[in-house]
């Protein structure tokens, strides 16, 4: 009897819904209930099968309409997650990528970097980033090619690599004397989903995701070839003091370097003696004699590490290494163009260089010259052009056109495909190219390659703190900047690692 009332309340419910078709619904219920009641008909149900149906198709309605409530709500909540998830990844890629360019030197940098860049790209990221030295494997073996630590990186030791045929990746830390050449970001969010928290599912997350980007050789079986000319100021505006740490930092970046892929030459300002005795870069005491370039490339510079992945010591009998140690202080003038102009000469093959009589590599070398300098020019009149094409020198005692001249040899350098970078040094930073002129700073700028996006490097601030030396020091161009010796070692081994910028985005192997 229950069962037969539950029936008709979900029948009549059914039947109201047509108006007053429920009366004749009800007697013909009647009705039927009286002729089945007599001797010998059949019994049937208090309802047809009509009836059933149509209460049978009110529960099941009734049953479906939340689920196809959710199902709408997660179609588009998870189509909402599957784009945030997108969009990460996007924005981790992006970031990934430029804060590359601050390895492998500047670890900290990178971090900030990868991490700023992030949230421009997605305010909700906030990834946690970690380093690998990413070197070449053995191949079939598996194993760290450890030749390239720590010439393309340094993490120390090659414990914990993670290795197939072609590249091997080291855990790489910050930490005193690493350089790690990649890095991981990694980062999930929650995303508040818009029709779901109707039916109690207030959010999703995208899981994780991970972007690595490499910059260098990034595995490669022979690192980028480079011919360097390091053209370093020794006259007396610097002290010996700075004079000192300079050729420390020097000596320090070319611990760093590969020296049978990376060739590097000596240049200084001023002029060496063409007479030099024990010392190769004794200085001219001439204007107008003496070379100056005075140490010609060099491919001995170290010696081979005592274990893998320790630095290697300096060769000190290599030409390149006696000229650093015995660099003596200059008496002459600061002159811009003339070394400048001498050092794109000598990479171009204009004037006479050793690279032939030095082994060949896989592939051409890229050129550069690193230029520094800590002052305004200080010049004689030389009568000279400003074209690589001849040998001469170029002079003048106006302090405007000095430095005009500087920017002009440098663009005709660039020309020819040499990347130029410039550090400036000391006063360098606050002086001026003559009296209420153009700052040094600017003129040193102007004359180094334009960054990786191909906009020009300038000199964004006066390099008068730390706090923005740092930021002229990590902004991705060709310029930098120092106030004294001890800050120029890190900046050299910037340069050097700015030559060869190429990052990329690669898959760490499992």
């Amino acid at each position: 009897m229950l069962v037969s009332e539950k029936h008709w309340s979900l029948g009549s419910m059914w039947s109201s819904a047509s108006g007053g078709a429920n009366v004749h619904s009800v007697n013909r219920d009647h009705n039927r209930h009286v002729e089945n009641s007599r001797p010998g008909k059949r019994r049937v149900g208090p309802r047809g099968g009509g009836a059933r149906q149509r209460g049978a198709s009110a529960v099941i309605v009734a049953l479906m309409v939340p689920v196809l409530f959710a199902a709408a709500a997660m179609t588009i909540d998870v189509g909402k997650l599957v784009y945030e998830r997108q969009r990460l990844n996007n924005a981790l890629d992006s970031a990934a990528l430029g804060g590359a360019y601050l390895l492998p030197g500047d670890l900290l940098g990178a971090q900030a970097a990868a991490l700023n860049l992030a949230k421009l790209n997605d305010l909700q990221a906030n990834p946690a980033a970690t380093f690998w030295c990413v070197i070449a494997s053995t191949g079939a073996a598996k194993t760290p090619d450890t030749s390239q630590i720590p010439g393309v990186c340094n993490p120390g030791t090659a414990a914990g690599a993670k290795c197939d045929e072609k590249i091997c990746a080291v855990p790489c830390s910050i930490g005193l004397g690493r350089t790690c050449n990649t890095m991981t970001l990694t980062d999930a969010k929650d995303v508040p989903f818009a029709v779901a928290p109707a039916i109690g599912i207030n959010k999703g997350n995208t899981g994780a995701v991970a972007a690595t980007a490499c910059v260098g050789s990034c595995g490669a079986v022979t690192p980028n070839p480079m011919d360097v000319v390091l053209v370093a100021d020794r006259t007396g505006s610097m002290s010996t003091a700075d004079r000192n740490l300079m050729v420390s930092g020097i000596k320090s970046t070319l611990q760093t370097m590969t020296k049978d892929q990376k060739y590097v030459a000596l240049g200084t300002i001023h002029r060496s003696s063409a007479t030099p005795g024990l010392c190769i870069t004794t200085g001219s005491a001439s204007a107008t004699t003496g070379p100056w370039i005075p140490v010609p490339f060099s491919n001995d510079y170290t010696l081979l590490p005592a274990f893998p992945g320790a630095t290697p010591a300096l060769n000190p009998i290599s030409a390149l290494i006696s000229g650093l140690n015995c660099l003596p202080a200059s008496s002459s003038g600061t002159y811009l163009a003339s070394p400048m102009k001498a050092a794109a000469r000598y990479l171009l093959g204009l004037a006479p260089n050793n690279l032939a009589s030095l082994p060949a590599r896989s592939q051409p070398a890229k050129k550069a010259i690193i230029f520094e300098t800590d002052g305004q020019p200080n010049e004689t009149a030389i009568v000279g052009t400003t074209s690589l094409n001849d040998a001469t020198d170029i002079g003048t005692t106006n302090g405007t056109t000095a430095c005009n001249n500087l920017k002009t040899v440098a663009a005709n350098a660039k020309a020819q495909g040499i990347l130029i970078v410039t550090v400036a040094f000391g006063a360098a930073n606050t002086a001026q190219c003559a009296g209420g002129g153009e700052f040094v700073r600017n003129v040193l700028a102007a004359a180094s390659s334009p960054d990786s996006t191909g906009n020009p490097s300038i000199a964004d601030n006066d390099c008068g703190t730390a706090a923005k030396r740092s930021a002229e020091n990590s902004d991705g161009d060709f310029f930098f900047c120092a106030a004294s010796g001890t800050e120029l070692g890190p900046i050299f081994v910037s340069a050097v690692n700015a030559i060869s910028p190429n990052s990329r985005l690669i898959r760490i192997p499992g």
